[in-house]
């Protein structure tokens, strides 16, 4: 499609970073209306780009972008999580917690350079996701590691530094193996396409068949440990739980929310041409993504860090979302998008949960120093409950449509040690996030400073933040199929069709 819808991507695309700049230098009173007009001017954008490519199909635009089905899911769901972040920043940062007014007055300094670079990140993340080009698309996906490792240290203490630089080697160093798989592919296709025409996402399915297996397989399996390591699909996860635990909470749920999913755009492309010629790949993904479910529980359950739990956790959340795709199309690729976004607004929520309850309780998030927060704050206490129940898989919440259609798909492709795998990883996931609630808003404090002086709610943009995705997470389980014909348009475009 070309025409009026052309130049939507273009824009969306453009708009974040040609803001970064004067909202980064606005002034302090002025600068969290600026992000958030920012971040309410993409997501409007990111609207009427789905709703083009839901009427009229696929849009291609300028610089290799080609926007279909997948692309707009995952654009729209980008664009939201940024905009609840922008507002719930309004009220948290640097933090109530800041400490001494010296370190304060510094995080106040660096604020203009972390809403520049959180803007520059949205706009790497829309580029990921909407280019058709795989060399770009490795490329895209390094931006997203260059722009967002300066925003996990933001606090730029040792700890910070030390998951920044964490961070960023190790992911740096795992997404080299994800461009030799994307050279391969160009390597295979280009004979057969041309150099230009080989570049194309959209194009591999025409040439599938005429590459050599072995190629295809190899390529595949390196960008799978490359895909996986920015996922955070075990054993390639090592960097999650420092990088969560020591970025702010905006960045937290925007690295647990869409960071950590946009890899699996990849794969979904990749997967959905060569995973029905080659088995092996499907049962890569479903091995891969049961391990991960499992672990990745096991670990969050361990934790007394809410950072750290939640981290865990989205490490085994992600593991449903690499089983569904090794599931095959088309109920297993629908199963994953639907996981994605459901996940996304979940976690999103429940990280910006843990920023209100840090806020509040003077900088303690360990759960053995909590208890209690829930008298004097029953807002954040209410919407933690809505993205735990959520996370565990319970009704009416998304949680619980996205967890049945993963095993839904599992029972309908006989997949039953993944399906068990899923129920195991589900049963734990409730068991610790019950404990989350009951031990952080329930009870008595156990720290004799919070019980002196009990936390208060936590600033309006901080509750409207939280609200917003709260509102998305049960719309999701309320009304699934809303989004039913974007979602079944992304699961079916996702290898270009």
């Amino acid at each position: 499609m070309t025409g009026a819808a052309a130049w939507v991507p273009v824009a969306l695309l453009a708009l974040p970073v040609v803001v970064a700049g004067p909202v980064a230098l606005s002034g302090r009173r002025l600068r969290p209306w600026l992000w958030i007009a920012a971040c309410a001017a993409a997501l409007a954008l990111a609207a009427a780009q789905a709703a083009a490519v839901l009427a009229r199909g696929p849009i291609p635009a300028l610089g290799g972008l080609r926007v279909d089905g997948l692309a707009a899911v995952m654009a729209l769901l980008i664009a939201f999580l940024a905009f609840a972040c922008s507002v719930y920043a309004a009220g948290d940062l640097p933090g109530a917690h800041a400490g001494e007014p010296e370190r304060r007055a510094r995080l106040e300094a660096r604020l203009p350079a972390f809403t520049a670079l959180f803007l520059v990140l949205e706009s790497t993340l829309f580029w990921t996701v909407m280019t058709d080009d795989i060399v770009l698309l490795w490329v895209a996906l390094e931006a997203t590691t260059l722009a967002s490792a300066l925003l996990v240290s933001f606090y730029w203490d040792e700890r910070a530094l030390e998951a920044g630089w964490k961070y960023l080697l190790l992911l740096t160093v795992g997404i080299t193996a994800a461009f030799f798989g994307c050279v391969l592919l160009y390597a295979g296709a280009a004979p057969h396409l041309g150099e230009a025409s080989a570049l194309r996402i959209s194009n591999l399915a025409r040439v599938a068949d005429a590459l050599p297996p072995h190629l295809a397989l190899v390529a595949c399996l390196l960008l799978l440990v490359g895909f996986g390591t920015k996922a955070g699909l075990a054993p390639f996860h090592p960097w999650v739980a420092d990088a969560h635990a020591e970025a702010p909470a905006v960045m937290s749920a925007f690295l647990s929310g869409v960071i950590i999913k946009v890899p699996f755009v990849g794969l979904l492309r990749v997967w959905s041409v060569f995973g029905p010629r080659q088995p092996a790949l499907e049962d890569a993904l479903l091995a891969l993504g049961g391990f991960t479910m499992l672990a990745g529980a096991a670990l969050a359950a361990a934790q007394d860090d809410l950072k750290r739990m939640h981290a865990y956790s989205s490490v085994s959340q992600v593991g449903f979302v690499a089983a569904a795709i090794g599931l095959g199309a088309p109920f297993g690729h629908y199963a994953a998008v639907f996981f994605i976004v459901s996940h996304a607004l979940a976690k999103g929520l429940l990280f910006l949960v843990t920023g209100a309850v840090t806020h509040a309780a003077l900088g303690h998030r360990g759960l053995a120093a909590l208890g209690g927060l829930g008298r004097g704050m029953p807002v954040t206490a209410a919407l933690a409950g809505v993205g735990a129940l959520s996370l565990a898989g319970m009704p009416p919440f998304g949680g619980f449509v996205a967890k049945l259609q993963v095993a839904l798909a599992a029972a309908d492709a006989g997949a039953w040690a993944v399906l068990a795998a899923a129920a195991l990883a589900s049963l734990l996931t409730m068991a610790y996030m019950t404990a989350m609630v009951q031990r952080t808003f329930l009870g008595a404090p156990r720290t004799p400073e919070l019980a002196l002086a009990p936390p208060r709610e936590v600033p309006l943009p901080m509750l409207l933040g939280m609200a917003l995705l709260a509102a998305g997470v049960v719309a999701l389980g309320l009304a699934p199929q809303g989004l039913d014909g974007l979602l079944a348009m992304a699961a079916g475009d996702a290898g270009g069709r």
